[in-house]
């Protein structure tokens, strides 16, 4: 009898979820080509299905910051989210960042690497796979950007701040049609929406409408929005699912500041993503 009891408390310890999440919010879960960080929201019952928020740091920064963000995580948790930090890598000589076309460096395919993310989030905790949304700040929010043009696949929605396409600018995505709502301030010096130049010119950043109008014509969306609104202290222009012959929708959101993320901005996202029609939320397939 004591043998066989051991036998059930061992293959009910194998086959319960919890024992694969022994990483999280403080201990990074690691992946073949990096790591990331993970907080559930706090009073999950451990086996409802969680959206989840992917955000991307921005240059310099770190997963352990985007975890030890109080408003962040306070955002994740309002909406329900799993917050997943995946940790960029760092360039030689230089900060961690993120590598993609326009601004990629040896050591890790950063596209795949976050599918490998995907992977293991998915392993380790139960996902709504409806809803992911991935979203990031400067060139964490140009992360988001590639992410949406090269492998859209398994995200509802992107919602990138402060950061675009950088020069040369794709003109197609292979991705095809997403649904993407950009914040970005129109003081911005660090990533101006029309772009600089960085490393003496070895490097420039896009202009943010030039990649929205790339938007615009892959989703097959009119010229001009048919929404303007205004949230807090940004002032919205929306090309929703009814303007835009895919059915996707594109969200341009400005506000009169400089370099700066709003937790509450990602919350809006969050919302914004959930009240997508069906047609216009992507990752339904998978």
């Amino acid at each position: 009898m004591r043998m066989a009891a051991c036998v059930l408390l061992l293959a009910c310890l194998a086959a319960a979820p919890s024992s694969a999440r022994a990483c999280g919010a403080k201990s990074s879960c690691a992946v073949a080509d990096g790591e990331y960080f993970a907080r559930p929201p706090p009073g999950w019952d451990g086996r409802t299905p969680l959206p989840v928020i992917l955000f991307f740091h921005g240059y310099s920064g770190s997963a352990e910051d985007v975890m030890a963000d109080d408003a962040m995580s306070r955002a994740a948790s309002d909406v329900g989210a799993l917050l997943v930090a995946p940790e960029g890598r760092a360039e030689t000589g230089a900060a961690r960042s993120w590598s993609f076309p326009s601004k990629a460096f040896a050591g890790r395919d950063d596209i795949v690497f976050i599918g490998h993310v995907l992977d293991d989030v998915e392993r380790r905790w139960p996902v709504d796979r409806s809803r992911i949304l991935a979203s990031g700040f400067s060139v964490g929010g140009s992360m988001a950007w590639y992410l949406a043009c090269l492998a859209p696949q398994r995200f509802a929605a992107f919602a990138p701040v402060a950061g675009a396409f950088w020069a040369p600018e794709p003109e197609t995505c292979p991705g095809g049609p997403v649904s993407l709502r950009h914040v970005h301030g129109t003081a911005d010096r660090t990533v101006p929406m029309a772009g600089r130049a960085l490393r003496r010119g070895a490097l420039r950043q896009g202009d943010v409408l030039h990649g929205l109008a790339t938007w615009r014509r892959i989703d097959g969306c009119r010229t001009e929005p048919d929404q303007e609104t205004t949230q807090g202290r940004l002032a919205c222009r929306t090309w929703s699912s009814n303007h835009c012959a895919s059915g996707r929708e594109l969200t341009l959101c400005l506000h009169s500041g400089e370099h700066e993320i709003e937790a509450d901005w990602i919350v809006d996202a969050f919302h914004w993503m959930e009240g997508l029609p069906a047609r216009g939320k992507g990752a339904e397939a998978h």
